[in-house]
């Protein structure tokens, strides 16, 4: 279940209306470190800008999960989340990166660039030296990768002329665009000093630190080992490190705490109820195996996996517990300072969806009669000290007892 959730995380980016990027793999890896699971260099892929567009840059962080342990990592080493040694020569974003200037007139046009995952911690993995599984080397770099692409981007791709920009990514790249807003924010004021204006958007990134429904805390547990085997500590959000009690900093990996630490501008685009979130946490069983290289036991709880994969078969029993994560999930946000402070925002639905704003959904899901693509723009086209509250979109609450459907908000589709 778990590697077919990862494939179509990844396929998530490939839509109608998405813009052809071209793969650039960095440069001088032996001396920066910034390399893949497997050693082989990191890179990213870039459509430039035009027009308005030119000195505006979108820069996303590509999706695709973690690996839990030294096995899972020596898998997933193997694969292109691991590996750029099979990474093509270009591939698309739709959604919040679509170039249809009609659908999406904010950003169409702006510098795109996909920030290739293969670190298997989001983007955080700072580990000097490399770990030997199974004979091989495994390296965690994630955070050499984000420096080194930040530099390359500055060096051959005039980024030091930037006048605004917006990080963005969905799934383990949302989380990444929590985990290191600040980071990047702070790069980009020192190597663009023109830069007027940041913000992050994470999508489908708010991954909850909670138990499954058999009250065991196996998502926190996963996290918690690759925060240690990647050495996460120097490659997360430093204040929420700093802020952390002593044997806690591995929850800043989580993007409630880090977003909690947080002073960059953030608009929420999550699901309440997100897919992959029912399956992976809230159903999930661990993996007994500790030898495994499975990625994950997704949707595992003994009779839990309809449920789990489309909430329109849900009984009544388990869509109460559906309910509760859902508004367990808004309740964490609303109770985040961040959340309530002048420049912040949010489109919150209930679609049992992932990565909805990387794809056309971000133009079709409403709440409100406002879409995805009204509720951004709004905000990053608005004041950046405005009220919360007037770019805050919240959801409705699935329908529980014997009422079908269990969806409430008829933009999303039934599953």
């Amino acid at each position: 279940m778990a590697a077919k959730t990862l494939i179509v995380v990844c396929a998530l980016v490939a839509t109608a209306m998405a813009a052809t990027m071209k793969l650039k793999k960095l440069d001088n890896t032996e001396t920066n470190g910034a390399v893949c699971l497997d050693g082989t260099p990191g890179g990213y892929y870039i459509s430039q800008g035009t027009g308005s567009g030119a000195n505006k840059w979108l820069l996303f962080f590509q999706g695709g999960g973690w690996c839990y342990s030294e096995d899972d990592c020596w898998g997933r080493s193997k694969t292109a989340l691991g590996s750029s040694s099979s990474w093509g020569p270009t591939t698309n974003i739709g959604g919040l990166a679509s170039d249809d200037c009609t659908r999406n007139p904010t950003f169409c046009n702006w510098n795109r660039v996909q920030l290739t995952y293969c670190d298997g911690n989001s983007f955080s993995g700072n580990r000097a030296d490399p770990v030997v599984v199974r004979g091989e080397k495994i390296y965690f770099r994630g955070h050499q990768i984000l420096e080194a692409t930040l530099a390359e981007l500055v060096s051959l791709y005039n980024m030091k002329a930037a006048t605004h920009v917006l990080l963005s990514g969905c799934s383990a790249g949302g989380l990444s665009t929590y985990l290191h807003a600040d980071f990047v924010g702070e790069s980009v004021h020192a190597l663009a000093p023109g830069v007027v204006q940041y913000g992050a958007a994470p999508v489908s990134g708010f991954f909850l630190y909670h138990p499954t429904v058999e009250n065991k805390q196996v998502y926190a547990d996963q996290i918690k080992t690759i925060f240690t085997l990647s050495n996460a500590t120097g490659g997360l959000n430093a204040r929420c490190v700093a802020n952390s009690p002593p044997g806690l900093q591995w929850r800043c990996n989580f993007a409630q705490f880090s977003y909690a630490s947080t002073q960059s501008r953030i608009f929420v685009l999550d699901s309440a109820l997100d897919s992959w979130q029912t399956g992976c946490i809230l159903t999930a069983e661990p993996v007994s195996d500790v030898h495994s290289t499975a990625n994950g036991n997704c949707s595992a709880a003994p009779g839990w996996a309809a449920c789990a994969q489309n909430t329109e078969h849900c009984d009544a029993q388990h869509i109460n517990a559906m309910i509760a994560y859902e508004q367990y999930f808004v309740g964490t946000l609303q109770s985040t300072i961040k959340f309530q402070a002048s420049g912040s925002g949010a489109f919150v639905y209930s679609c049992h969806t992932h990565c909805a704003a990387a794809t056309d959904d971000f133009f079709t899901f409403k709440i409100g009669g406002v879409s995805m693509e009204q509720a951004v723009s709004a905000w990053w086209n608005g004041p950046v000290d405005a009220p919360a509250i007037s770019n805050t979109h919240l959801p409705c609450i699935y329908h529980g007892g014997d009422t079908y459907p269990r969806r409430c908000n008829p933009t999303c589709p039934l599953s």
